[in-house]
């Protein structure tokens, strides 16, 4: 379920949908829960990280955590977040990866 934003502006946006398409939107939002319009916002989010990965370094990772197992995830991932996307950034500056502990941690 969606947070309401109050204050948010939307803007409303009209979408033609072949039949097939218009059923694969009602039972995603059936499955999920989700309104038909946050399953396309959702689509669009994804769709745009893939596409513009190359422009933004911060899209580009959150499309390669949201294609990782939690399993892969390293248990401090949320405390040290920040720390963890500066060493992915770095990481991609070079030809081999940043090996954890590399940088200090902070407290």
């Amino acid at each position: 379920m969606t947070k309401k934003h109050p204050g948010a502006v939307r803007e409303p946006v009209q979408v033609y949908l072949e039949a097939p398409d218009r059923s694969m939107l009602d039972r995603a939002a059936l499955e999920t829960g989700l309104s038909r319009a946050e399953v396309l916002r959702r689509g669009l989010r994804r769709f745009a990280s893939e596409l513009l990965a190359d422009e933004s370094p911060a899209l580009a990772f959150l499309d390669s955590a949201s294609n990782a197992a939690a399993a892969d995830a390293p248990p401090d991932a949320a405390v040290r977040h920040d720390d963890f996307l500066a060493d992915w950034e770095m990481a991609s500056w070079s030809a081999g990866p940043v090996t954890r502990g590399t940088r200090a941690k902070r407290k």
